[in-house]
């Protein structure tokens, strides 16, 4: 296989995760056919995974690793073996960037060389490069600044922006939306700008309920008193949550004037508290609010209602630091790191919350198998960053549950993503399945996709190895809907 398996040279050699960041620019499409150990028979379906395949043009780095262009990758799981294929999602700021070869478009950190006329009020564009989803039919590559971009599910070519016939037209999509696995139904959210005629507009997050067969059947708004940094909820049975964290957007008119990005004008407000706004699902009405400490919260794992109280796992920290490193991703002095996973009960009927840390790793990234998602689970599953000499990026993988923690660390120079659960071919356990994990080995420049057992992740089943890196992404979703081509 790889180093990963034998002796490490002197720590001084080992490789920084800058590599896994290069731009691939090449697309794929070959069967694996470097595979240690044995591929599992009742692993069978597609697992994909979403992120910036570029982070430069032109020979010039993008300003925010959130503007780096949407690269697809699929690894296909059939009778005669594992199939990748990687493609970008060709929107308007891919296809003409790469035709000038020069930064055209604006992003959440990037702005036009040219000063404040080539900046003035334009949006940032949309790369579809944060997470894909499966649903009614429909492959969707998923980027809050816009809509969703429609792939074809069988080879990834970009079939054009998808609005659910209209519904979402002026309006934003979340990367994170959830699909109920009771009802079938995704719900998802948009930060959002509501008109009210000759009175200010007024920050809000419209609420999006699209039921099994890809109707969007019911929307709402919820007015906030500022423009929120939101980038994920939670699900349970009943409800959506909500926390909406002291990460503060700052100076808009400078940013609308073209003086300066987004991502500037970010700061964590030490003192404005979260607030945890909690929906009803049928009616996506506010239910519930409650006031915590101040925080962040980037992202979740699963929900579910016990009595009168709401569990929810999620990651938290006490600051937005990570954006300094996310504003140069090639800096040798970056540190990608997490938070503490922590798993919050929040009483509806008092408004009481009290949470407990789940883990003394630094985490990011939660998982957890979504067949679960709103129901009580035991298990969840996340990345973390160890100390190992080599932890600049996620280096580790962890399961969490009641009995403790059991942690996979990789050696130094290897990096490793965020773990995605794959149910096995007629599963029926909560953790029978197995853990997907893309590792970049900083060695040889190569990635591989390592499969854990769920149930004992210190079991390696296999590893497949590719014939090229596979720059570091976002997120991943595995569905036994899409079969093998």
């Amino acid at each position: 296989m790889s180093r990963m398996s034998g002796a490490l040279p002197d720590r001084n050699e080992i490789p920084t995760c800058h590599g896994g960041l290069a731009d691939l620019n090449e697309e794929y499409d070959y069967a694996i056919d470097s595979i240690e150990g044995e591929l599992p028979r009742d692993l069978r379906g597609t697992f994909l995974r979403n992120g910036p395949g570029r982070q430069t043009i032109g020979g010039t780095p993008f300003g925010h690793w959130f503007d780096g262009d949407g690269m697809l990758a699929a690894f296909s799981f059939g009778e005669q073996g594992v199939r990748f294929r990687n493609r970008y999602v060709r929107t308007p700021k891919y296809v003409e960037e790469t035709a000038a070869g020069r930064i055209l478009y604006r992003g959440f950190g990037t702005q036009i060389p040219g000063g404040l006329l080539k900046n003035l009020l334009r949006a940032p564009a949309n790369p579809a490069n944060t997470h894909v989803i499966y649903h009614a039919g429909h492959l969707l590559a998923l980027n809050e600044g816009g809509r969703p971009w429609e792939v074809a599910a069988d080879t990834l070519e970009t079939l054009g922006e998808f609005d659910y016939d209209g519904a979402l037209q002026g309006k934003t999509f979340s990367a994170h939306g959830k699909i109920d696995p009771g009802s079938g139904d995704y719900i998802n959210f948009g930060t959002g700008i509501k008109m009210r005629g000759l009175r200010p507009p007024q920050p809000c997050l419209n609420l999006y309920r699209i039921d099994p067969a890809g109707r969007m059947a019911t929307t709402n708004q919820l007015l906030l008193d500022t423009f929120p940094f939101c980038h994920d909820f939670a699900l349970s049975a009943r409800h959506g949550v909500f926390f909406i964290n002291s990460i503060v957007i700052g100076d808009m008119t400078g940013f609308l004037l073209g003086r300066h990005s987004l991502s500037d004008g970010i700061r964590f407000d030490s003192g404005q508290s979260m607030r945890v706004l909690v929906v009803d699902l049928e009616t996506l009405q506010l239910v519930r609010e409650i006031e915590t400490d101040p925080g962040a919260i980037i992202h979740f794992g699963n929900a579910f209602e016990e009595g009168d109280e709401l569990v929810v796992d999620a990651m938290h920290t006490a600051d937005f630091d990570a954006n300094t490193t996310l504003t140069n991703v090639f800096s040798p002095d970056a540190h990608f790191g997490g938070g503490e996973y922590r798993r919050y009960r929040i009483n509806l009927k008092t408004g009481g919350l009290v949470f407990e840390r789940r883990s003394e790793n630094e985490s990011e990234f939660p998982t957890f198998n979504p067949a679960f998602s709103g129901r009580s689970s035991a298990a969840g599953y996340s990345a973390c960053s160890i100390p190992n000499g080599a932890d600049s990026f996620f280096n580790a993988i962890q399961r969490v549950d009641d009995s403790g923690t059991r942690l996979v660390t990789l050696p130094p120079g290897c990096y490793g993503s965020e773990p995605v659960f794959a149910a096995a071919t007629g599963a029926t356990r909560e953790d029978d399945g197995y853990l997907l994990e893309v590792v970049y080995d900083g060695y040889r420049n190569l990635s591989e996709l390592q499969i854990y057992r769920a149930d004992a992740i210190d079991e390696r089943v296999c590893t497949l190895t590719l014939r090229h890196h596979l720059p570091h992404q976002f997120h991943g979703y595995f569905t036994s809907q899409i079969p093998a081509a």
